[in-house]
C-alpha cells in the first residue's frame, strides 16, 4: 500500500511537472518556435531522402521483376578484349546449343533454360517488306521473362521437335507489319521460308517516370521463332549453333551462388576447361546496389542527424537562457517543496515536447517536399512508415539529449542560492 500510494504521488508529481512545461511553453511562443525551426528542418530532410531513395530502389526492384526476377541469371560470351586467349582457347566456339542443353541436362538448381539466338533477316509481308531482328527461342523463353501471349499462343516443345514454320510477333512488330489488320494466321516470309504467326504477345510497358520512354518497348518489337527451325532452315548449319545468351532461372534464390559456380563447372567442362564465358548474377548485382545504396541511406542520415544536431543545439542554448532567467522561480518552487526530480522533468518535458511538435511538423513538410519531387520529377515516390518513425525517433532523441543538460542544472540548483539570484 505504501509504495502504490509513494508511485501515485510521485506519477502527480511528475504529471504537474509537465502541465508547468507545456504551459511554459504556450506562455512563450516565439521561443518555442525557435525551437522548434531546426528540428522541422532536419526531420523534413530525413524524410523528404528517405522517400526519394526508397522510391527509386522500389523501381529499380520492379523494373527487374518484369523481366524474369532475381532468380534469373545471364550467361553469355566473354568480351575477346577481357580474353586473354590460348591456342586451346581460340578453339572454342562459344556458347551454343548444345551448351543450353547440357545445362538443362546436368544442372541441379536450376528451373529453367533458355538458349536465345538472334539473326537480322529480311522480313517480307503483304505491303511490307524490311531487314529486322528475329530471335530463335524456347518454350522457356515466356517464362523466363513473363512475357505472355495477347493472342495465340507461344512456341511449342513441338515446334521444336519438328522445327516448325510458325513465328510469334511482339504487339509493336505486329503492328507494324500488319497495321490494324488481324495478324493470326497469316504468313510471313523470313529468307526462303514462309512462317506462320501463331501469336502476338501482349504490350511490356515501364516507365521509370511520367517523361520517360517505355523502358521496355524494346520487347515489344521482338520476332520469336522456335530456336531450332532458326538453326536449320535460316543458318542451314547444324554445327553452326553458336546463340547469342542463355538465361537461367534458378528454382530457390537461395541457391543463386551454388546455381552459379555449377553453371561454371559445367561449361567448363564442355568447353575443355575453358572459361570463355560471364555469369551475371542478378541477385549479386541487386546486393552490390542494396551495399551502395546503404551508403547514400548514411551519408544523407547523417546530414539530417546535422540538421537535428543544429536544432538541439538551439533547443539547448533557449533552455539554458530560460533557466538563467527563471533563477528565483526555480528556487522559489524548490523551497515550497519540489524535488529535484520535478525540476528535471520540467525542463525536460519542455525540451521533449518541442522535439515532438517540431518532428510532427517535420513529417509534414517532409511528405509534402516529397509529393512536390515526385510531382516535378513526374514518378511516383514512396513514402514508409518506417521512414516517419525514424525522423521522429531522430528528433526525440535529440531533444532529450539536448535538454538534459539545462534540466539538470535546473535540477541541482541550490533554493537559496537562486532565491539570492539577481
Amino acid at each position: 500500500m505504501a509504495r502504490l500510494l509513494l508511485f501515485r504521488n510521485l506519477f502527480f508529481s511528475l504529471w504537474d511537472s509537465v502541465v508547468d512545461g507545456v504551459v511554459d511553453m504556450a506562455a512563450h511562443k516565439t521561443r518555442s518556435v525557435l525551437q522548434m525551426v531546426g528540428i522541422i528542418l532536419g526531420v523534413g530532410s530525413v524524410v523528404a531522402t528517405f522517400g526519394l531513395i526508397d522510391s527509386g530502389r522500389r523501381q529499380g526492384q520492379e523494373f527487374w521483376e518484369k523481366t524474369g526476377g532475381i532468380k534469373k541469371m545471364l550467361v553469355r560470351d566473354q568480351d575477346a578484349r577481357e580474353l586473354k586467349q590460348n591456342a586451346q582457347q581460340k578453339k572454342s566456339k562459344g556458347l551454343t546449343y548444345d551448351d543450353a542443353l547440357t545445362i538443362r541436362a546436368q544442372a541441379t538448381t536450376l528451373e529453367l533454360v533458355e538458349p536465345t539466338m538472334e539473326r537480322n533477316e529480311l522480313v517480307k509481308a503483304p505491303g511490307f517488306e524490311k531487314r529486322l531482328d528475329v530471335f530463335g527461342a524456347t518454350p522457356s523463353y515466356e517464362h523466363m521473362y513473363d512475357f505472355h501471349p495477347a493472342e495465340g499462343r507461344f512456341i511449342t516443345q513441338e515446334d521444336l521437335v519438328r522445327s516448325s514454320k510458325v513465328i510469334v510477333l511482339g504487339s509493336k512488330r505486329r503492328e507494324q507489319i500488319f497495321g490494324g489488320r488481324p495478324a493470326i494466321g497469316q504468313l510471313v516470309s523470313i529468307g526462303q521460308d514462309r512462317y506462320t504467326v501463331v501469336g502476338v504477345m501482349a504490350r511490356k510497358e515501364f516507365y521509370f517516370n511520367k517523361a520517360s520512354g517505355n523502358a521496355l518497348d524494346w520487347m515489344n518489337g521482338m520476332m520469336y521463332v522456335p530456336v531450332t527451325s532458326m538453326l536449320t532452315r535460316m543458318i542451314g548449319d547444324r554445327e553452326n549453333q553458336k546463340v547469342s545468351y542463355i538465361n537461367v532461372q534458378v528454382r530457390d534464390v537461395k541457391d543463386m551462388e551454388k546455381a552459379t559456380a555449377e553453371v561454371k563447372t559445367i561449361l567448363r567442362r564442355a568447353h575443355g576447361g575453358v572459361e570463355d564465358f560471364t555469369v551475371f548474377n542478378r541477385a549479386a548485382f541487386m546486393e552490390q546496389m542494396d551495399q551502395q545504396g546503404k551508403i547514400y541511406d548514411v551519408t544523407f542520415l547523417v546530414c539530417g542527424t546535422i540538421s537535428l544536431l543544429v536544432g538541439g543545439i538551439v533547443i539547448m542554448n533557449i533552455l539554458l537562457a530560460s533557466f538563467n532567467e527563471r533563477v528565483r522561480e526555480v528556487g522559489t518552487r524548490k523551497a515550497l517543496g519540489a524535488t529535484g526530480l520535478n525540476i528535471l522533468a520540467q525542463f525536460l518535458v519542455e525540451s521533449v515536447v518541442v522535439t515532438i511538435a517540431g518532428g510532427l511538423l517535420g513529417l509534414g513538410l517532409g511528405v509534402a517536399f516529397t509529393r512536390a519531387m515526385a510531382t516535378l520529377m513526374q514518378q511516383p515516390v514512396v513514402t514508409t512508415a518506417q521512414n516517419l518513425v525514424l525522423g521522429l525517433g531522430f528528433a526525440v532523441v535529440i531533444g532529450i539529449f539536448f535538454g538534459f543538460y539545462p534540466a539538470i542544472r535546473a535540477a541541482r540548483l541550490n533554493p537559496i542560492e537562486a532565491l539570492r539570484y539577481e
